[in-house]
């Protein structure tokens, strides 16, 4: 992967609002993120000739790539990819984006998540006689939803290391707290232990602090080549590495466990490198064992390494700068990139609440001070990417 690493570079982001009732259909949602997306790079609509987007469910919840081909009025698009893996897809999109540029096929590929997934709330599963695969050993059982599905191997985690649902409460705290510093977050109420530990229990061993947001709303960027990136308007965040796959990890551990060092020597670093991390928090006890295969702290040890203070703004890797899942909005990952590209980019964060330019006062900075490089990952880590600043 060598001759892959910093060939490609996410050149603009954008974004509509979150809300928990657009009153607009995800045709409108996607344009808007994706024109955003588009001027932020200093390109126009007919630059872009690839389109790739995710969802998940029985029945797609967003709009397919030919349809917003229609929307922007795109004059071709080369290459187009529309994957149902939901939030384990979350970096694989804008992977499998790069791909296309560094084979030649597209210059400029624009990766989007649109979703009405508060106020239409889509159809996830499928009825019971047709469940097929894995989901036949659990839709007809009554597990039909992500805390039922992934409840069991947290659990045991939580057994494994003699983990509680209080010890929970740290992470969902931390990340209220950079989510009060970001404009954009659908949660901006700083949250208390006491406030996690009332809150009730959707399925154990989640409580509804536990879980995250159902948002509507949409983001995009845009991947081009790092050469081209060079000469818009932005400079471009590069792409260093990644991964997309899934294997069964041992010891109920995820995907992260097996794919970390691949994807640390794929990008020529160490865990001991990265500047923050990004990593999908559908429920709180799957971004602690992401924290945890990701080699950020030792297995077992994430709701300590947060309680000393690791993970804040301020500490050794900061974590969910935006708030993530849980308190920013659910768009199944999309947003952790577009994080990651915001704290990279010269220019910074411009979400937050600085007047000017970032000072790191985190009474309204939550710029990371001097990131250079970082991680992001999806469900289970069964996606993942490293990107770097590029300097010009």
């Amino acid at each position: 992967m060598t001759g892959f690493r910093d060939a490609t570079a996410i050149a603009g982001i954008g974004w509509t609002e979150f809300s928990r009732d657009s009153g607009r259909t995800t045709t409108a949602l996607a344009t808007e993120a994706s024109l955003r997306a588009i001027d932020d790079a200093g390109l126009a609509s007919t630059d872009i000739d690839g389109v790739v987007t995710y969802c998940y469910g029985w029945a797609p919840d967003t709009i397919w790539p030919e349809e917003l081909v229609a929307a922007l009025g795109l004059a071709r698009c080369d290459y187009q990819l529309f994957d149902n893996l939901g939030g384990a897809a979350a970096c694989s999109a804008v992977l499998s984006a790069a791909m296309a540029v560094y084979a030649g096929l597209c210059e400029n590929v624009l990766v989007y998540r649109a979703m009405n997934g508060r106020s239409e709330r889509p159809v996830l599963l499928p009825p019971p006689d047709q469940a097929r695969g894995k989901r036949q050993w659990g839709v007809p059982f009554g597990a039909l939803h992500a805390a039922a599905n992934l409840g069991p191997a947290v659990t045991a985690y939580m057994q494994r290391y003699g983990i509680t649902n209080r010890d929970f409460a740290g992470l969902a705290m931390l990340q209220r707290e950079h989510a009060v510093l970001n404009t954009k977050a659908m949660m901006r109420t700083p949250l208390t232990v006491a406030e996690h530990q009332e809150s009730p229990w959707i399925v154990e061993p989640f409580r509804r602090m536990d879980c995250c947001l159902t948002s509507d709303g949409a983001a995009a960027v845009v991947v081009t080549s790092s050469e081209r990136a060079r000469d818009l308007r932005h400079g471009g965040v590069s792409i260093v590495a990644g991964l997309g796959g899934a294997v069964a990890a041992a010891d109920h551990r995820t995907h992260a466990a097996v794919a970390a060092p691949a994807l640390y020597r794929a990008a020529g670093i160490s865990a001991a490198d990265l500047d923050f991390a990004q990593l999908y928090d559908a429920f709180t006890g799957t971004c602690l064992q992401h924290v945890e295969d990701f080699g950020l702290c030792e297995v077992g040890a994430a709701p300590a390494w947060i309680e000393e203070g690791h993970a804040g703004l301020d500490g050794a890797t900061p974590l969910n700068t935006h708030g993530g899942l849980l308190s920013e909005a659910y768009l199944q990952g999309l947003g952790h990139v577009v994080e990651a590209v915001q704290q990279l980019r010269t220019s910074g964060v411009r979400d937050d609440l600085c007047a000017g330019a970032h000072d790191y006062d985190r009474a309204y900075c939550r710029q990371v001070r001097d990131a250079e490089l970082g991680l992001v990952c999806g469900q289970g880590g069964d996606s993942s990417l490293i990107l770097r600043k590029a300097f010009v």
